[in-house]
């Protein structure tokens, strides 16, 4: 997803609201920052609460920024209280929250056909893996994945 507006505030909170009280939600997605694993205004997330073994590098959150921004990313780092962010999509750019600011795990992607995806699952996070090992060459990657989705090589 990346970035959420500000305006959109309120709906984050319902979303807090329904996550809390055990309800799952989807949620749209926009922006690119999660390249390539959710595509902005194509793909959805579902988000479910923080589970009782808490947040874990690699999971995927719905999360509200130190500079007040809400996101859907990659948590890369864990250091007591403090959780970096990262997109998949994002080249060197990281954000920080406390674990207070995590407002749902996103543990699946459904595309605009419905088909889900999971985020959570051993292969999922094997994929991430092999993702961020590829660090350094990833801006490469996104070019190329990009160029593919422009002419029609990719779904």
């Amino acid at each position: 997803m990346g970035k959420i507006n500000k305006p959109i505030g309120p709906l984050i909170n319902e979303v807090k609201c329904l996550v809390d009280s055990g309800q799952n939600v989807l949620l749209p997605v926009n922006g690119r920052s999660m390249l390539p694993f959710i595509i902005g205004g194509r793909d959805s997330v579902e988000l479910h609460a923080i589970g009782d073994s808490g947040i874990h590098i690699g999971d995927v959150v719905l999360a509200i920024t130190v500079e007040k921004r809400y996101v859907i990313h990659r948590v890369v780092k864990i250091e007591g209280d403090n959780i970096t962010l990262e997109g998949d999509g994002n080249i060197n750019l990281r954000e920080h929250c406390s674990t207070s600011d995590i407002i749902a795990q996103a543990v699946s992607v459904a595309d605009r056909k419905g088909h889900r995806h999971s985020l959570v699952s051993r292969r999922a996070i094997m994929k991430w893996k092999v993702w961020h090992f590829l660090s350094p060459i990833r801006l490469w990657l996104l070019r190329f994945y990009k160029l593919c989705r422009i002419f029609g090589m990719h779904g």
